[in-house]
């Protein structure tokens, strides 16, 4: 691989891929490069029961929607989960459920009574007295993202709206800062036909813009992660110049609470596009993840750091190659600086089927370990699509698998802090069709939440605690 600079670059991501088994991988892994050798897998791990007992595998579903769309951390012992509605027109269900026992605690929508006109949630986030912010994007009229600010009660404190005046704008990311106000990441209609911006739009706790930036290429342009620093300076990453006369090159900026651009640092490869779709700030480091090449056949998993003043924390960019191509989906970092991707590897099974991947780095940059999630449980397609870690730097992967060509579970692992199964929760029984956690929030270590889609009878959002153990 020859990445020739620091920085970030993407791809387009579809999210709407479904597993199936794949028949190409004896003829992928002939042709590929051997792998590294993966963390020694010991016995199977156990299988732990659910924390909470509702009928169906554990599982708070929300009844009449498709998926989760965002998740976070809510007050007194909650958390929010946010859902695609699909009574009426699509719309934001929003529900704040008690952690101990999954109850839920109030629940509403956004638009409070949904129209002809669709709202698709695409992020939220919470601020330190349990206020909720979600940022939907309109499907109707000039579709414009809205991002609205509501009470734990739901009670709606306000609505702001970002306008391109060019056609159809998407929020993708989210962040609150330490004084409560809420940035957001995404793209807007381009400046060119059929093409797009990428755009950051920061607006105070009462819903005052503080500042809004537009960022340009020869190309598409789409950033899709921000985070924070200690002193609220704020970071986003994303991609440059899809489309364009070279290959798109990935993209890292950096800006002061008051929206001056305080540095910027790019990743590119003369062949292929590059792009980190992930990135976590944490303590004096900027993490960030994602792919180089397209999808599935040639893309390798990336990652690198830098530190909040924009240097590098790496010697260079470290790369994850998998014979039949990979996807990153999840990006967390342990306690002491060891950054941990979780995704796709395409083809990596011994039939051909696609493995959920865990790819573990070392707080100085190189491969820890990584494993290859396969058991004969899951004969079929699997993958991971987030991750969380506790205090131990144990790892949590979650996703999910298939049991058949038609039926799926919805899967957690965990992992030891050097890479060795310790345990696994599934979703009881098997659900007809695709079954995913998307989102996984580590709220102590034995508090260990994941959020995704069931399918069965209907595709619900589904929320679920796994029981720990020490």
């Amino acid at each position: 691989m020859n990445i020739v600079a620091l920085g970030i670059a993407r791809e387009e991501r579809a999210s709407s891929w479904r597993p199936r088994r794949l028949l190409l991988g004896v003829l992928l892994m002939a042709i590929g490069a051997a792998l590294p050798a993966p963390a020694a897998a010991g016995a199977v791990p156990p299988l732990y029961p659910n924390a909470w007992s509702f009928a169906v595998s554990g599982l708070r579903q929300l009844p009449v929607t498709a998926d989760t769309r965002a998740f976070c951390k809510g007050p007194s012992g909650s958390v929010y989960e946010i859902a695609l509605g699909e009574s009426v027109s699509h719309h934001a269900v929003i529900a704040r459920v008690r952690v101990s026992d999954g109850a839920v605690l109030k629940s509403w929508t956004y638009p409070a009574a949904p129209g002809a006109a669709g709202f698709i949630p695409r992020a939220a986030a919470s601020d330190a007295k349990g206020n909720l912010f979600v940022a939907v994007e309109g499907q109707t009229g000039t579709r414009d993202w809205l991002v609205a600010k509501f009470t734990r009660s739901g009670k709606r404190l306000w609505t702001r709206r970002y306008n391109s005046g060019n056609g159809a704008d998407v929020p993708r990311g989210m962040v609150v800062d330490h004084h409560g106000s809420v940035i957001i990441v995404g793209q807007r209609a381009g400046h060119n036909s059929g093409g797009y911006d990428g755009a950051v739009v920061k607006w105070s706790s009462s819903g005052v813009l503080r500042w809004k930036r537009v960022i340009t290429s020869q190309g598409r342009d789409l950033f899709e992660a921000v985070a924070v620093d200690a002193v609220d300076n704020v970071y986003i990453s994303g991609q440059l110049g899809y489309g364009g006369p070279v290959p798109a090159r990935a993209s890292l900026r950096s800006y002061t609470p008051a929206g001056r651009l305080r540095w910027t640092a790019a990743v590119k490869d003369p062949l292929r596009p590059v792009t980190f779709t992930h990135l976590v700030v944490k303590g004096s480091g900027v993490y960030v993840a994602g792919v180089a090449g397209s999808r599935p056949l040639s893309a390798d998993l990336i990652a690198a750091k830098y530190t909040v003043a924009g240097k590098r924390g790496w010697s260079g960019v470290k790369v994850r190659s998998y014979a039949g191509g990979a996807r990153a989906q999840g990006l967390a970092v342990d306690r002491d600086g060891a950054a941990v991707v979780v995704g796709t590897a395409f083809a990596a099974g011994a039939s051909g089927e696609a493995l959920g991947a865990v790819w573990k780095l070392r707080p100085a940059g190189g491969t820890a370990w990584h494993h290859e999630f396969s058991n004969s449980l899951w004969p079929y397609d699997g993958q991971f699509s987030a991750v969380g870690i506790d205090s131990k730097n144990r790892v949590y992967a979650a996703g999910g698998a298939y049991v058949t060509a038609s039926t799926a579970n919805l899967l957690m692992v965990r992992y030891s802090s050097g890479g060795s199964e310790q345990a696994y929760w599934r979703s009881a029984g098997q659900q007809s069709g695709y079954c995913d956690f998307t989102r996984v929030l580590v709220l102590g270590d034995s508090t260990v939440l994941a959020a995704g889609q069931v399918a069965g009878n209907g595709a619900n959002a589904a929320l679920y605690r796994a029981k720990t153990t020490p």
